[in-house]
């Protein structure tokens, strides 16, 4: 109603079912905007629970990091013990060295020993320098 003419300006009937369904249609509409408020803006981050994915990617980054160092260093480790005793005339650190063993450098040894191939393949090279005879080819 207008207050100077007390005029009816605008009128709707309430009813029970109007009621219901403009109250209804109310709470769905402000549960979906604070749906999309908090899942397409930085509140989100506020929810207990919820992990930045930013953070989740520098995590693993950082740790894939990491894993590469330690790798890294383990190798610069057994070289240098590896240069240490070549250096004072002891053999060549083998797997079952303390030194390398304490280190957890096991693999690391592996990778630079010479395999049984390497053995005979030396030993095929050494007798076809001595003897000066092109060796046979193999079949394989």
């Amino acid at each position: 109603m207008d207050t100077d003419t007390f005029k009816e300006k605008y009128s709707f009937q309430l009813s029970g079912t109007n009621l219901f369904v403009t109250v209804g249609i109310t709470v769905i509409v402000l549960i979906v905007l604070t749906t999309v408020l908090i899942a397409f803006t930085p509140l989100r981050e506020w929810i207990p629970g919820y992990t930045d994915a930013r953070a989740v990617e520098q995590t693993y980054e950082n740790a894939r990091r990491m894993d590469s160092l330690e790798h890294r260093l383990a190798e610069q480790e057994w070289m240098v013990l590896a240069m240490r005793a070549a250096l004072s005339g002891e053999m060549p650190l083998e797997v079952h060295d303390t030194a390398a063993s304490g280190h957890g450098l096991q693999a690391l040894t592996k990778e630079y020993l010479r395999s049984h191939e390497d053995s005979l393949l030396r030993q095929e090279v050494e007798q076809y320098v001595s003897s000066s005879i092109t060796p046979t080819p193999r079949n394989e």
